[in-house]
């Protein structure tokens, strides 16, 4: 199982709770080696690994690349 490192690109604030800063990052483990930042049914999973790393909320939808990049680490 490939692991892989998603980390936000640049700083973004969409209101209360939902900062992200440039810098925070999260890893992650999928059964295929397609990178998991490119497909839509990771992005909750992206979403609630933050959440829960960084005490945000997160909502899938800003679970892209074009905040996020990823970078297979194992």
């Amino acid at each position: 199982m490939p692991l892989w490192k998603i980390s936000a690109k640049n700083n973004w604030n969409w209101g209360s709770g939902k900062q992200l800063v440039k810098g925070m990052f999260i890893e992650m483990s999928t059964q295929t080696t397609t990178p998991p930042l490119g497909q839509t049914k990771n992005q909750e999973a992206i979403a609630r690994a933050f959440n829960t790393k960084y005490s945000t909320s997160f909502d899938k939808s800003k679970m892209t690349m074009s905040y996020l990049t990823c970078e297979k680490i194992g």
